[in-house]
């Protein structure tokens, strides 16, 4: 689905490739971003895009950047699944400062 001023083509491909890899399944994905699981489905199969809140909740609920499951930034994925919050915002803050954001 092309969809004009919005990169998703790949979108849906990414996030189930992610959601498999940390071995849960799109339920608990929706639960965890606090979208529902018709419009995971919908993200997934490229029937529309997710509102930015939603991409950043993915995003978060993924451990990667909004940038990475738009196909901007190959490199992207960090897995900090093992990594509590506040070692997680630590991290978040020092990519900021790294990156001049």
């Amino acid at each position: 689905m092309s969809i004009p001023g919005y990169r998703v083509e790949g979108l849906g491909k990414r996030m189930k490739e992610l959601w498999e890899k940390k071995g849960i399944k799109q339920e608990e994905l929706a639960k965890t971003a606090h979208i529902g699981r018709s419009s995971i489905g919908c993200y997934e199969i490229g029937r529309m895009a997710p509102t930015y809140v939603n991409l950043i909740r993915l995003a978060d609920s993924l451990n990667v950047s909004t940038d990475y499951l738009l196909g901007y930034d190959a490199d992207g994925y960090l897995d900090l699944s093992g990594i509590d919050e506040k070692q997680r915002e630590y991290i978040y803050k020092l990519y900021k400062v790294l990156s001049g954001g």
